[in-house]
């Protein structure tokens, strides 16, 4: 079975006659390594879906520094949900991490499947619902959490990361300093 379609079967129950809809708007992309998928400024008008590779998505601070927001592996969706969503610019990059392959499914053609086939209207909303729950579960972890128990909960949630991202852009995405990172991780592995 076809990741995509093995995705989207996790969500809810659909034949492959109503997965065979979306093939003729599918568009797969190859995204070189340090590429911008999406850039602050550009209206989102895709939703992605990760075959293979690793992206990024961060914004630029007043100050210059990039804050990483979200990460996306295989088996992944990526999208700015407010700029798809209201059509404005989005305050965010999305930005390949090593080569990569991605399947685009455009705004217009999504909304014409949406309104054509209620299966697609409901993964629709249970894929935002499940987006949601991962960008609120991040800014509670931001809120709610010590630097410790944040650094403790990315081990847990996505070990992944330790080996993908650099120090820098780890230490941004908890809402630390890289060298409280760095202290952070001596005494987490000195215990």
């Amino acid at each position: 079975m076809d990741p995509l379609k093995t995705v989207i079967t996790s969500f809810i129950d659909m034949s492959d006659e109503q997965y065979a809809i979306i093939h003729p708007i599918m568009q797969k992309m190859e995204v070189k390594k340090d590429t911008n998928l999406l850039q602050q400024g550009q209206v989102c008008k895709h939703v992605y879906f990760v075959e293979s590779g690793f992206f990024r998505m961060f914004y630029v601070d007043y100050k210059g520094n990039e804050i990483n927001a979200r990460f996306a592996k295989p088996n992944d969706f990526m999208v700015d949900f407010v700029s798809f969503i209201t059509k404005t610019p989005s305050q965010y990059h999305w930005r390949a991490m090593e080569d990569s392959t991605i399947i685009a499914l455009d705004y217009e053609e999504i909304e014409k499947a949406y309104e054509l086939y209620p299966k697609w209207q409901k993964f629709g909303r249970l894929i935002a619902e499940w987006s949601y729950i991962q960008i609120m579960q991040r800014e509670e972890m931001l809120h709610f959490q010590t630097p410790e128990e944040r650094y403790e909960t990315l081990l847990k949630t996505q070990p992944y990361l330790f080996n993908l991202v650099s120090q820098n852009q780890l230490s941004s995405y908890i809402g630390i300093k890289p060298e409280s990172l760095s202290r952070l991780r001596k005494r987490i592995l000195g215990k």
